[in-house]
C-alpha cells in the first residue's frame, strides 16, 4: 500500500474537463495525445516477472529484448517487444508473468509518486470496480464523447488516514498548474508523463529504479 498518496473522489468534474479535447493517450514519438501542450515524453516501461513469491524478480523491457537480439525502440509496444501477437504471451526463461496492466506497478508507485509529488487530480477508469483497494465514493464522472470510456473524477488525499485508493494509480493524473499530466492507458503496459519541462523528467529518467525513454514530440 502506497504510504505517499491516495485518491478519493471528486464530486465536480471541473478539474478534469480540460482534457476533454484529448482522446486516449497515444504518446508515442507519432502520436498527438496533448502535443500541442507538452513536446517532451517520458514513459515508464512496466516490468515483467520471472518466479513466484518470494523467488519472483522484475525482468525489464530491455532484458527481454536482448534475449531475443532487438532492440526497445522509443515508443514500442510490449507485444512487440517479445515478438508476440496473443497478449498473453510469454517467453520461457525469461518472464512468466506479464507487465501490470493500466496502472503502475504497486511496487513502483511510491517511486513513482515521488518524482511527482505535486499531483493534485485524476481520473480511473468506471470500470475497474473490484480492482481498487477501496471503493471511489461521491465522484463526478467525466466521458470520452457519448461511446468513449467513462471515467470517475478523484482528487489527491495525503493523509493515511484517508479511505483512498492507493496501490493503483489513476488512468489520468495531473498537478494543478498542468505542468504535466501522467497517463496509463487501460489496456496498456508502461505509464506516459508529457510535460514541457524537460529537466524534471530528465530526473525521473536518471532514476536507477525506473526504466524509462525519454524522447521529444
Amino acid at each position: 500500500m502506497s504510504s505517499l498518496l491516495g485518491w478519493v473522489g471528486d464530486p465536480s468534474p471541473a478539474a478534469a474537463l480540460w482534457l476533454e479535447p484529448y482522446p486516449y493517450p497515444d504518446a508515442g514519438p507519432a502520436g498527438g495525445w496533448l502535443a500541442d501542450r507538452y513536446p517532451y515524453v517520458l514513459r515508464i516501461l512496466h516490468p515483467a516477472y520471472r518466479g513466484e513469491g518470494c523467488e519472483s524478480h522484475r525482468v525489464g523491457w530491455a532484458d527481454i529484448a536482448a534475449s531475443r537480439g532487438v532492440s526497445v525502440a522509443p515508443g514500442v509496444r510490449f507485444l512487440d517487444v517479445i515478438g508476440a501477437k496473443d497478449p498473453n504471451a510469454t517467453l520461457a526463461g525469461v518472464f512468466d508473468e506479464r507487465p501490470e496492466m493500466g496502472s503502475l506497478p504497486a511496487e513502483l508507485v511510491d517511486v513513482v509518486y515521488g518524482h511527482f509529488d505535486d499531483a493534485v487530480s485524476g481520473l480511473f477508469w468506471d470500470g475497474w470496480g473490484q480492482f481498487l483497494d477501496e471503493p471511489i465514493r461521491g465522484c463526478a464522472r467525466v466521458a470520452e464523447g457519448s461511446h468513449g470510456f467513462s471515467y470517475q473524477v478523484v482528487t489527491a488525499a495525503r493523509s493515511t488516514e484517508d479511505r483512498a485508493v492507493r496501490i493503483r494509480t489513476p488512468n489520468f493524473w495531473w498537478p494543478a498548474d498542468r505542468s504535466w499530466c501522467a497517463a496509463t492507458g487501460i489496456d496498456e503496459e508502461d505509464t506516459v508523463v508529457v510535460s514541457a519541462d524537460l529537466a524534471r523528467l530528465e530526473a525521473v529518467h536518471r532514476d536507477p529504479r525506473l526504466e524509462t525513454q525519454l524522447y521529444s514530440r
